[in-house]
Order: structure tokens, then C-alpha cells, then sequence
């Protein structure tokens, strides 16, 4: 094959897909789905159709993208980077849509968290010692993919594997988090904060999650030897999403931890 074909034919892989689009589309209509009940006052069956569907597209998106890294073939008409774009602005939509709901309640209140919150709630020094670990997360996955760009197998794969382990203790620590939340009896009714809580960190987690099946997905394939220089996009998309999702994360430790300890 010769080196002009090999550039043809990579430009024509994973990143010109659809799918991502769909994907985001998906993610899209789950926040619209809340706030047709919440904000808007429709019906809760129109609402939850509604985040069905987009509940859906996402798994739909998922398994078709994935299907076409195992199958790479040409595309007459690719969505490659509008479909990405698009996929990542639905999930920053998600989370302004989330944040605004906060700051509208946050704002009006003379005392936030609201005074029925227990004592000690949000734990500002468990999230802070998460961050550690998602944070770092950044750089080890930059440096897989600077593996991946030189070809060295063993780098990728082991940056990789870090990268996950730094995930995973980051989910294990929220999940530790709720355990001990809930044993405080702060549970998603206890108050609009709580709601907001739990809600936002929980999404946050969920991504969080997404990105580790990612990653995981493509340890696998590099080990059976599907995943090379020469068609990483789906590496590159999935490191793409984790530094989004870091970024998020950001937010969330401030909004939700360090603004409440400092109203």
C-alpha cells in the first residue's frame, strides 16, 4: 500500500463515523427529558420517552461506533469532526443545564447548603484527594497516546493501564463518598442541595465510567493488535473525551464543594 493510499485510507476510518453524532444527540434529548417535567411542567410520560430515546441513541451510538473500530472501512460521507463536536457540546449542555438549576437556587438562599445539611457535608478533603488522582489521570493518558504515537506497545498499554487504575480509585472514592453521605442520612431528598449533589456528581461519575469502558476497549485491542499508529482515532477520541470529563470535574469541585464552604 502505498504511503498516499495509507493516508487516504486512515483519513477515512473512525473519525469520519457518524455515530459520535448520534451519540450526542442522545445525550442531548436526557437533559431536555428533565426539564420538560421539571421546568416546562409536561407530563411525566412525555418526559421520560423523551430520555428514552435519548437513552437509545446513546446505546445505539455506542455499539454502532464501536462495531465500525472492530470493521474500518471507507465512508462516502463522514461526520468526523462535526459529529465529535457536536457530541462533546450536548455533554457540556448537560452540565450547564445542571449547573444553572444549581445557581437558581443557590443564589436566592441566605444560607447554602441549606441548614437542615448535616455537619461536615460536602466533604471538601475526601473530594479534594479524588482530584489527586482523576487530575493526574490527564497526564498519564497523554502520555499512552504519546506511546501510541511512537509505537511502543509496551508504553501505551502500561500508560493505559495506569490511567484506568487512577480512574477507578477515583469512582471507588465517590462511591465511598455516597456510602458515607448516606450513612449521615443525606440522601438525594434531603434538601435542593442534596438533589443537585447527587445528581451532578452523579453524572459525573457515570462519564466517568464511560471513559474507563473506553480506555478499556481499546487496552483490549491494542493486545489483540487492532489498535496501531495508523488507526487511532478511536484513542484519540476516547483521550479527548477523558480530559473533558477531568475538566468537568473541575467545576464540580468547585461549585459543589469549595463555593458552599466558602457562602
Amino acid at each position: 500500500m502505498s504511503e498516499a493510499h495509507a493516508m487516504e485510507h486512515h483519513e477515512h476510518e473512525v473519525l469520519l463515523t457518524h455515530w459520535p453524532l448520534v451519540i450526542g444527540v442522545g445525550a442531548l434529548l436526557l437533559p431536555i427529558g428533565f426539564m420538560l417535567h421539571f421546568s416546562w411542567n409536561q407530563s411525566a410520560m412525555i418526559a421520560l420517552v423523551t430520555a428514552g430515546v435519548g437513552v437509545c441513541a446513546i446505546i445505539v451510538g455506542a455499539f454502532g461506533w464501536t462495531a465500525e473500530v472492530h470493521r474500518p472501512k471507507e465512508i462516502a460521507f463522514g461526520f468526523g469532526k462535526t459529529a465529535i463536536l457536536v457530541f462533546i457540546i450536548s455533554e457540556a449542555m448537560l452540565f450547564g443545564g445542571l449547573f444553572s438549576g444549581y445557581f437558581y437556587n443557590m443564589i436566592p438562599a441566605e444560607v447554602w447548603p441549606p441548614a437542615n445539611t448535616p455537619h461536615g457535608i460536602p466533604p471538601l478533603a475526601t473530594a479534594l484527594i479524588l482530584s489527586i488522582f482523576l487530575l493526574s489521570s490527564s497526564g498519564t493518558i497523554h502520555m499512552a497516546e504519546a506511546h501510541l504515537e511512537k509505537r511502543n506497545k509496551s508504553g501505551f498499554l502500561t500508560w493505559l493501564a495506569i490511567t484506568m487504575i487512577l480512574g477507578l480509585i477515583f469512582v471507588s472514592g465517590q462511591a465511598y463518598e455516597w456510602s458515607h453521605l448516606f450513612a449521615e442520612e443525606f440522601t438525594i431528598s434531603t434538601n435542593v442541595f442534596s438533589t443537585f449533589f447527587f445528581t451532578i456528581t452523579g453524572f459525573h461519575g457515570s462519564h466517568v465510567v464511560v471513559g474507563l469502558i473506553m480506555q478499556l476497549f481499546a487496552f483490549l485491542m491494542t493486545l489483540k493488535g487492532k489498535l496501531k499508529h495508523e488507526n487511532d482515532a478511536f484513542m484519540k477520541a476516547t483521550g479527548f473525551y477523558w480530559h473533558f470529563v477531568d475538566g468537568v470535574w473541575l467545576l464540580v469541585l468547585s461549585i459543589l464543594y469549595v463555593l458552599p464552604a466558602k457562602y
